[in-house]
């Protein structure tokens, strides 16, 4: 899925090539990720998508992170299969420099960030783009 988000808002660092900074998704309608490669990709990065509601504490904050269950866009003929977490995965190969972008089809809380899975995730930088104010 593509989507375009970049035309009404600034860019927010999602992931510094170290940690994912929470992202407080509650006043817009979408998002999307961009990923800049910064040194070539010799073990793929792999990153998980994580979401948590708001803190009970402290509303602005988030509570606790889970993983974001893959959405099916399809079922198979045999019926539903359980998803697995929704994960990003920048190949081995990718050169420095590449530039590609992901998301998922609905918004799973009201924060959602970035983790490492594992690979070359050091050598890659990530943004989100908000869509739209509610």
């Amino acid at each position: 899925m593509n989507y375009n988000y970049a035309i009404q808002n600034s860019g927010i660092v999602a992931w510094s090539g170290t940690v994912g900074t929470p992202v407080d998704l509650r006043k817009h309608v979408g998002f999307a990720f961009t990923f800049e490669v910064t040194a070539d990709i010799v073990t793929e990065a792999v990153f998980h998508v994580e979401s948590a509601p708001a803190s009970e504490a402290d509303v602005c904050l988030p509570g606790t992170f889970v993983p974001v269950a893959e959405v099916l866009t399809c079922v198979a003929l045999w019926g539903t299969v359980p998803a697995p977490n929704a994960t990003i995965v920048i190949p081995a190969g990718t050169k420095k420099g590449q530039i590609c972008s992901g998301t998922l089809p609905c918004k799973p809380d009201a924060f959602i960030r970035l983790a490492a899975g594992g690979g070359d995730t050091a050598n890659v930088r990530a943004v989100v783009i908000l869509h739209g104010p509610k």
